[in-house]
């Protein structure tokens, strides 16, 4: 206690599982403090712009299964944080042909950090995300936590923990305060990304919107999603277009340069979607914690004897909506929800 007010939850990362154990604290009226090492909302929702171009370089979409990311999502709509992406998405087979793939998806606006940013509006202005700060380590003890900053300065005391990030990085915050939680969250296999963003001066025409791409992982068939950014709600329909690598793909080739995988993937772009006129602007960004091939099935990680708790889709599954349900289930073992 301090002068008579319970001490904080630290929530270490700000995404969808930080924010949903965030707002359902918050919710029971219990204070907490969140930190996040980005230099703006997003994380793996991130958009970037280049010029006029807008890339969702990251999460592409986000499906709704559980009740309560439904609720969430449906404010998020009525705020104009989010919108349904109804444009055709299909499915391309290694035979060149194509076929529907039905179901429903949403995505942020104007870029999908919109939700994020959409939940981050919901909490309390005492409990937004502070940016730009990385934690390095945990100190003191049960009910009297601090964190230790990069630059060696340290903020605290915090009832309780959160870690809301990849699990490597969670593993190694928590092996020297929570050896057992980390041990679980190093059984956790996570999957890298390649990301490929294309922008072009003049409109260009497909059939579909986006596409997954069957058989993809070999150096002959590298990307597993293809994306015309532009055509999804409130892009203002100009020519961007991110491409994903296959996992298998990403692990091979993942220590290589940016100009190194453009120049793989580029033709790949090119095979898959018919379009051969060179990109105006071209980049590559790489998500080295991208997917959870090899997850948990708790939920999330609790040990309410140190207080000390983590989140994420690598708790559940590799879907955006599993990240907010984890860190809801979390809440609510905490007794926040």
């Amino acid at each position: 206690m301090t002068d008579g007010n319970p001490l904080p939850t630290a929530i270490i990362g700000a995404g969808l599982a930080g924010l949903s154990t965030a707002l359902a604290l918050t919710a029971s009226g219990l204070p907490v403090t969140l930190f996040d090492k980005g230099r703006g909302p997003g994380g793996r929702l991130s958009a970037r712009r280049a010029g006029d171009w807008r890339f969702d370089h990251g999460g592409q979409f986000v499906t709704v299964r559980d009740v309560g990311f439904r609720r969430v999502m449906d404010g998020l709509l009525s705020d104009g944080h989010a919108a349904l992406w109804n444009g055709p998405i299909v499915r391309l087979n290694p035979d060149g042909s194509r076929e529907p793939h039905p179901v429903e998806r949403f995505v942020g606006t104007p870029g999908m950090n919109g939700i994020i940013q959409g939940l981050i509006a919901r909490l309390p202005d005492d409990a937004r995300p502070r940016f730009g700060i990385r934690i390095a380590s945990i100190a003191g003890m049960k009910g009297q936590w601090r964190l230790v900053m990069e630059d060696g300065t340290s903020e605290g005391p915090f009832a309780k923990l959160v870690l809301a990030m990849p699990s490597v990085q969670a593993a190694d915050l928590l092996r020297p305060v929570a050896p057992a939680l980390a041990a679980r969250a190093q059984t956790v296999v996570m999957a890298p990304c390649w990301a490929l963003m294309l922008g072009f001066d003049q409109p260009v025409s497909l059939p579909w919107q986006a596409a997954f791409v069957a058989g993809a992982g070999d150096d002959d068939r590298p990307l597993s999603w293809i994306a015309h950014d532009g055509a999804k709600p409130d892009r203002g329909n100009r020519a961007s277009f991110v491409a994903h690598a296959a996992p298998a793909w990403s692990i091979r080739h993942l220590e290589e340069t940016a100009d190194q995988v453009t120049a793989c993937l580029l033709p790949a772009f090119r095979a898959a979607t018919g379009i051969t006129v060179e990109p105006a602007f071209l980049s590559a960004h790489r998500w080295r914690y991208a997917l959870p091939t090899v997850p948990l099935t708790d939920g999330f990680l609790w040990d309410r004897g140190l207080g000390i708790g983590a989140c994420g889709d690598w708790c559940l599954d590799a879907r955006a909506e599993a990240a907010f349900v984890s860190g809801a289930r979390l809440a609510a073992a905490m007794g926040g929800g």
